[in-house]
C-alpha cells in the first residue's frame, strides 16, 4: 500500500500530456473540470498497473499495428489541443476579453474522460509501467508478496497507485485555482501559449517515435 501510494504519487510529477491538460483546464474552466481530469488520469494509471501485471498490455505492444494505433490516437490528441490553442491566441484575438477568447473549443467536455484517454492512449506510459512493474516483481523487496499473495497484492497496489496519482492532481489542481486570480491577462495569454506549444511539441514527438517503430 505504501508503495503504490508513493510510485502513484511519483509518476504523476513529470510534465505530461496529463498535466498540461490539467493546468489549461484549471485555467480556463475551474478547479472541478481539472480535477477531473486528474481522476481520469488517475485512474488510467491504476488500469494500467492492473493489465500489465496480467500481460494484456504486453500482447498489445507486441503488435506493431496496435502500437501505431495508440501512439497516433493519442498524438491526433495532443496536436488537436495545441492547434485549437493556437487558434484561439493568434486568430480570435478581435474578441474583447482575453480571458474568454483564450479558451478553446471543447473545454468544457467530458474532462474526466479526456484525463484518461490522453494517460490510456500515451506509449510513455503504458512503457513506464511494463518497465517499472516488471522490476518491482521480480527484483524489489516486495517479490515476495506478490508471489505469495498475487491477486491481493496486486488489487491494492493499484488501488493505493490510483490514490497517490490523485493526491498528486489534486494538489496541482488547488495550485493553478489558488493562483489563478493572481494571474495578469497577458500571463494568461503567456502559459495558454506554453501549453498548446507542449502540446504540439509531444504530439510531434509521439509521430515520429511511432514512423521510426513502424519503418524499423
Amino acid at each position: 500500500m505504501f508503495y503504490g501510494l508513493l510510485y502513484g504519487f511519483m509518476i504523476s510529477i513529470p510534465i505530461g500530456p496529463a498535466n498540461i491538460e490539467l493546468i489549461r483546464r484549471g485555467m480556463h474552466g475551474g478547479f472541478k473540470d481539472s480535477l477531473e481530469v486528474g481522476i481520469g488520469a488517475a485512474l488510467s494509471d491504476a488500469m494500467l498497473c492492473l493489465l500489465v501485471y496480467f500481460g494484456v498490455v504486453k500482447i498489445i505492444l507486441a503488435s506493431k499495428l496496435l502500437n501505431a494505433v495508440l501512439g497516433f490516437g493519442c498524438a491526433a490528441l495532443m496536436l488537436y489541443f495545441g492547434l485549437t490553442g493556437f487558434k484561439a491566441i493568434f486568430i480570435d484575438r478581435h474578441r474583447p476579453d482575453v480571458m474568454n477568447y483564450i479558451k478553446v473549443p471543447g473545454s468544457k467536455r467530458a474532462p474526466l474522460a479526456m484525463g484518461f484517454s490522453i494517460n490510456t492512449t500515451n506509449p510513455m506510459v503504458i512503457g513506464f509501467w511494463v518497465v517499472f512493474l516488471g522490476a518491482v516483481t521480480s527484483y524489489s523487496s516486495m517479490k515476495a508478496s506478490f508471489t505469495d499473495y498475487p491477486k491481493t497484492s496486486i488489487l491494492l497496489f493499484s488501488l493505493f497507485v490510483f490514490c497517490g496519482s490523485l493526491a498528486w492532481f489534486y494538489l496541482l489542481a488547488k495550485i493553478v485555482h489558488k493562483g489563478k486570480k493572481y494571474i495578469t491577462a497577458s500571463l494568461f495569454e503567456l502559459i495558454s501559449f506554453v501549453c498548446s506549444a507542449l502540446f504540439i511539441l509531444f504530439g510531434l514527438v509521439l509521430i515520429y517515435g511511432v514512423l521510426k517503430t513502424i519503418l524499423s
